[in-house]
């Protein structure tokens, strides 16, 4: 079943479940740039990697929603990686959209219309559980687990999606206030079981309890200036 949403005045989704929107109404996309790609160095990183190599650059994120981050990462992967090396992209979502509603999100960005189309042939096909979809002759892969946050990481654990730990963490899943469960310590020890030393991590909110819940498991975050109307998003590193 598809998580219900509705679409104010601007065309932008709202979540019914969660009382919260989906991304920022004057600046999606520069939001999501700013905090997803240049919160976790990503342009730098994709253009550092070495060329005469062949490896997988593993990204996990906890909120998958409208694929607004994932469409902007494989974006910036096209423009700057290397074509000798992979993206594994892993996501969880458990309350996901209708394809026609993600379709809708991501039609307000005309820049994205070649990754959100490549992204829907593969989604519509998506019945819960997992979804594993490959792009551009599997060198772009997208992992979709649909459960509790809980549940999911533990299962990219289990299944070993990212057996060498996840190079760089994006937390997401609506205001901590309006969805708590995605901001425990169950959490933030999840996602630490899936990184190593030198992880990365980007995230919109500041709240005190996760930059203490991050900062208990290794992670030493930094308060940065934020983007539009956020005053200030979150950074970290595994050390």
């Amino acid at each position: 079943m598809s998580a219900p949403i509705v679409w104010d005045e601007q065309g932008m989704p709202h979540s019914v479940a969660f009382d919260d929107k989906y991304f920022c109404k004057d600046s999606g996309y520069e939001e999501a740039i700013y905090v997803a790609c240049q919160g976790n160095h990503l342009r730098e990183r994709f253009s550092g990697l070495d060329p005469d190599v062949r490896g997988i650059f593993t990204i996990i994120e906890t909120g998958f929603g409208t694929g607004l981050d994932f469409c902007c990462v494989w974006q910036l992967w096209d423009e700057c990686a290397p074509k000798t090396w992979g993206l594994h992209f892993i996501s969880v979502e458990f309350a996901p959209l209708s394809a026609e509603d993600m379709a809708r999100a991501l039609s307000l960005w005309a820049c994205l219309s070649p990754y959100k189309e490549k992204l829907l042939q593969e989604y519509r096909s998506a019945s819960g559980g997992i979804g594993e979809f490959s792009f551009e002759a599997g060198r772009v892969r997208l992992t979709l687990v649909f459960e509790h946050v809980i549940d999911a990481l533990r299962i990219i654990r289990d299944r070993g999606f990212s057996p060498d730990g996840a190079d760089a963490l994006l937390l997401d899943g609506f205001a901590p206030s309006k969805n708590p469960e995605m901001w425990s310590d169950a959490v933030f020890a999840g996602v630490r079981a899936l990184s190593r030393p030198g992880t990365t991590l980007s995230t919109f909110t500041v709240a005190g309890f996760v930059r203490r819940g991050l900062a208990a498991q290794g992670f030493e975050v930094t308060r940065i200036t934020g983007h539009g109307v956020k005053k200030n998003v979150l950074t970290g590193v595994l050390v």
